[in-house]
């Protein structure tokens, strides 16, 4: 019967503990190796079902609308001073869809044979932007301007920001109207991203 040296013991147990003790470094790599394989295998298998996922899961990703024409107001019901309106239409959310619901709203008034129309979203984060008696910070007097409650933004008559160092990223959100000759007007209303100095949905 033959008997191991101690050497050879040794020999065996550094053998075992190399292979069952890799450095940790080497170890991740092959189990990133191993993921990444077995990940390109799966979507390679279930492309059918990654493609149906992706029609499901598609109305909860949608980051926004394009613009449409919705009633909002007869032209007898303007004056030349901004009154809110709210705009009705079919709200969507996700994948449920509902008629008739208010979707935003917006401030109407005339200039002339014009009509202005200015979303009443603050640009900053969205607070409802309110149309009243207070104090310009420009000039110190009180007068009737647009302003936010939310983070003290003021925006002049037309929208724009009269603060020296205004919260608001950009003025507030001009839309483009129209009207029938019936005195209906419509706006071309949709929202837009919060934050930005660029104006965009």
């Amino acid at each position: 019967m033959s008997k191991k040296t101690p050497s050879s013991s040794a020999e065996s147990s550094r053998g075992t503990s190399s292979a069952n003790h890799l450095p940790k470094n080497e170890s991740r790599r092959t189990f990133v190796k191993l993921s990444v394989a077995g990940g390109l295998g799966l979507c390679a298998a279930g492309a059918p079902i990654c493609a149906g996922a992706k029609a499901i899961l598609a109305p909860a990703f949608q980051e926004g609308r394009e613009s449409k024409l919705y009633r909002v107001a007869a032209l007898t019901d303007l004056t030349d001073r901004p009154t809110k309106f709210p705009v009705i239409g079919d709200k969507v959310d996700a994948w449920t869809k509902q008629s008739n619901q208010q979707i935003g709203s917006v401030y109407l008034w005339k200039i002339g044979e014009n009509i202005v129309a200015l979303h009443s979203l603050c640009p900053h984060a969205g607070c409802m932007v309110q149309f009243g008696m207070i104090k310009n910070p420009k000039t110190g007097t009180v007068e009737e301007l647009f302003y936010c409650p939310c983070h003290t933004a003021h925006f002049d008559q037309n929208g724009g920001r009269i603060d020296a160092v205004s919260p608001s990223p950009r003025d507030l959100d001009s839309l483009d109207t129209e009207k029938d000759d019936q005195g209906n007007v419509f706006v071309k209303f949709q929202n837009f991203a919060f934050g930005v100095a660029e104006k965009r949905s």
